[in-house]
């Protein structure tokens, strides 16, 4: 991520957090359509169902927006080419635990 212009960044998360809020109305307007375990009934007819849809709505298009945004970050870490990812430290021995040598 070293080699992405400062104001890339933002733009480049904004952008994947507003698909995982069209990704999230989609689930949630498939979960309304399909009346899942009545959650379509339930909605519109108990009193502040209305305002319990808008919330579900809500905390759902945040789950899958930084849900999004995780997934965008992770695969940009480890785009080849780009140095990023890391790369495992090889750990040389230091002595200490080395078994003692029988002398002469």
């Amino acid at each position: 991520m070293d080699g992405m212009a400062e104001g890339r960044l933002p733009r480049f998360l904004i952008a994947h957090a507003a698909a995982g809020y069209v990704l999230a109305l989609g689930v949630v307007a498939a979960l309304f359509a399909g009346d899942v375990s009545g959650l379509r009934g339930l909605v519109l007819e108990v009193r502040g169902g209305l305002l319990a849809g808008a919330v579900f709505t809500l905390l759902m298009g945040q789950t899958l927006a930084v849900v999004q945004i995780a997934f965008a970050l992770w695969l940009l870490a480890g785009a080849p080419g780009d140095g990023g990812g890391g790369h495992r430290a090889r750990l040389r021995p230091s002595g200490i635990l080395t078994p003692a040598r029988a002398g002469p």
